[in-house]
């Protein structure tokens, strides 16, 4: 894979560059952002991320609250690419905070990393396995690949409590799609990484898995996770399109032909990925995949207008992301529905941290799709067998007659 001037911290320069040439000082976007300092003027952020020296320390605060959401950039009349000015000032930000260091100490490879790394991360896939879809269980860390036009991309959330993996290996199932898994510790697309700024980590990382993606020569690269899509397509365009990057859900949009699903009456609510709906413009997919299926009531402040849920916070400013999660929870209570879906694992795992009594429930959509499909194929059968019950008793009674 041909690297050159197309690395990320290049890359990051690159947005700088003509961010900080093209900002008018307007400064729409600090009030677009959720987590703003009102006290933090244009100049001194565009000052920061030129030059980490002149970095204030109420600069410096407002750059470690930032959670990467892009309302910035939506927001900005030049499209300076705030976001990306924002991670080019966290990648040179002088005593970055370690909570970065300790959030992705785990994920990836060899590398940069000891061997005690390394011995820690198979205690821990030999511990956390047990709690792996057994179908996903055979794929972690493998190092061998089958070609198939089908990849699911778990990467590091093979791993996660939500059980999303096995989701989206059921749907497979349901649609006689074939497919072959890339998870583990060790498959971490960087992304995290990059968020916070670690940027020669992650395009080691990301490297690595394009090693891993062009074994398998698939057309599509299929994952849950919005962060991991997002790095996946980075690999894509590096690669001259050999393969698409894209969501569960728009993998299950473009297959719906193969699903039958039944409605459902009770509404639902839905958040949108940051990624997927404002940083991809891909919003309208999961709305499509909704028509006529469920009871969508859009909750306050959707689609580009929609609120983070944080995760990209890494925890370090809590009370901060606290509060952004706490606001979209309340959000959806007042739409009346009894259920936010949610598009991206990452976000799924957010809300869960400030989940309380008489929130709504938080579950993915690719779930809510599978529980349709499966209510069809038991009424499909309900009928199949009242419809052999019908015909037998009519050609009982026929041959009873005189």
């Amino acid at each position: 894979m041909d690297n050159g001037s197309h690395d990320l911290r290049s890359f990051l320069a690159r947005m700088n560059d003509f961010g900080n040439g093209a900002c008018v000082g307007y400064d729409l976007c600090m009030k677009a952002c959720p987590v703003v300092d009102a006290d933090v003027p244009i100049y001194e952020l565009n000052a920061a991320a030129d030059d980490p020296a002149t970095m204030t320390d109420r600069v410096r605060q407002f750059v470690i609250d930032c959670v990467q959401c892009g309302r910035c950039t939506d927001a900005c009349p030049t499209g300076a690419p705030r976001d990306h000015m924002m991670l080019q000032a966290r990648a040179n930000m002088p005593d970055r905070p370690r909570q970065y260091d300790r959030y992705a100490r785990l994920k990836g490879g060899l590398g940069l990393q000891s061997w005690t790394t390394e011995l820690v991360q198979s205690a821990f896939t030999l511990y956390a396995s047990g709690g792996v879809d057994q179908r996903v269980r055979p794929h972690l860390d493998k190092k061998t690949f089958e070609q198939n036009d089908t990849l699911m991309y778990f990467g590091c959330y093979a791993f996660s409590h939500t059980g999303s993996p096995g989701v989206t290996l059921d749907l497979a199932e349901e649609m006689g799609i074939d497919y072959e898994v890339i998870g583990g510790l060790r498959t971490c697309c960087g992304w995290p990484q990059y968020l916070s700024g670690d940027l020669e980590r992650a395009e080691e990382l990301l490297l690595g898995l394009g090693e891993q993606i062009e074994q398998v020569q698939p057309k599509v690269v299929v994952s849950g996770c919005a962060e991991c899509v997002a790095a996946v397509q980075v690999l894509a365009r590096r690669s001259g399109g050999a393969y698409e990057s894209i969501s569960t859900v728009e993998w299950l949009r473009r297959n719906q032909d193969k699903l039958q699903m039944d409605p459902d009456e009770a509404p639902i609510t839905f958040h949108d990925s940051c990624h997927l709906t404002r940083k991809m413009n891909k919003g309208h997919v999961a709305r499509e995949l909704m028509d006529g299926v469920f009871e969508l009531n859009e909750i306050e402040q959707s689609g580009r207008d929609g609120q983070c849920c944080g995760y990209y916070g890494f925890g370090i400013s809590e009370d901060k992301t606290r509060d952004l999660r706490r606001l979209r929870l309340d959000q959806a209570k007042a739409t009346g529905a009894g259920r936010m879906a949610v598009e991206c694992v990452t976000c799924q795992e957010s809300y869960e941290r400030e989940h309380g009594e008489g929130d709504v429930q938080i579950v993915e959509l690719q779930k809510l799709v599978l529980e349709s499909v499966r209510r069809a194929k038991t009424r499909t059968t309900a009928e199949e067998a009242a419809s052999e019950g019908a015909a037998s008793e009519e050609a009982a009674s026929e041959g009873a007659a005189p």
